[in-house]
């Protein structure tokens, strides 16, 4: 990937006829949002406990996507510059606003480091440096305060945890199509790897089915303990 692969996959996407502006649909503001993430945005305790694999080593961005030189030396410079490309789309969202008073933003990173588990619950205990961004956050609250949306929701990927979680008056849903060895095993609290229903002739009042946003709303999130899982423990004592 580099800086101007957005405008080609814009282009082949509006080739093959698939939108991908804010639009309006049946009544519903449709508003999806360019992130990218940044290491900063992971605020929580690390697990020093054990060994664990470098980003370098771990993600496959840092060696297929590149970058110039004054974006990829710095830590939030390019979650910054793929935040600003929303602002191209400023008259669309302002349309959108104007015409609807139910949105769904999208993006494909997290927006909240809250939509994740804590770090000792991961096999990959570093996950949260590579998964979201602060500025995605403060676009998306900006954009559904500034709309006073009855309703307010953020579908969001990447991490391919299953959650439907309400944070801040915000509904947060992410339900993953996921790798075909994760939906055969139900990981990651799919189950039954089935659709959200999150918006029918308005949006559902009942949150859905998540393993993970249904274990923190009985659980306190305790980002300090670093004490590993006890899946994550025999993963690293094998």
């Amino acid at each position: 990937m580099t800086c101007g692969a957005d405008e080609k996959k814009a282009n082949f996407c509006s080739d093959l006829g698939v939108e991908t502006r804010p639009a309006v649909l049946d009544g519903l503001g449709i508003i999806p949002l360019y992130s990218w993430y940044h290491q900063s945005f992971d605020k929580e305790k690390d697990i020093t406990s054990v060994r664990i694999p470098s980003l370098d080593m771990a993600c496959k961005d840092f060696h297929a996507c590149k970058w110039p030189a004054h974006l990829s030396n710095d830590d939030v410079a390019l979650a910054f510059y793929f935040d600003m490309m929303n602002e191209r789309y400023h008259n669309a969202i302002n349309e959108v606003q104007r015409a609807s008073n139910e949105i769904i933003t999208f993006s494909h990173f997290v927006p909240r480091q809250e939509l994740c588990p804590e770090k000792r619950m991961l096999f990959y205990p570093k996950l949260p440096k590579i998964i979201g961004s602060d500025f995605l956050e403060f676009r998306l609250r900006s954009i559904h305060k500034k709309s006073g949306s009855r309703s307010a929701c953020h579908v969001f990927g990447h991490t391919h945890f299953c959650w439907d979680a309400v944070i801040d008056g915000i509904r947060y849903v992410q339900a993953p199509l996921a790798y075909p060895r994760e939906r055969k095993r139900r990981m990651n609290g799919g189950d039954d790897w089935l659709p959200f229903c999150i918006y029918y002739k308005g949006f559902t009042d009942r949150l859905s089915p998540a393993y993970w946003s249904d274990y923190y709303a009985k659980n306190k999130r305790d980002p300090d303990n670093t004490d590993l899982a006890p899946w994550v423990a025999r993963f690293y004592t094998r």
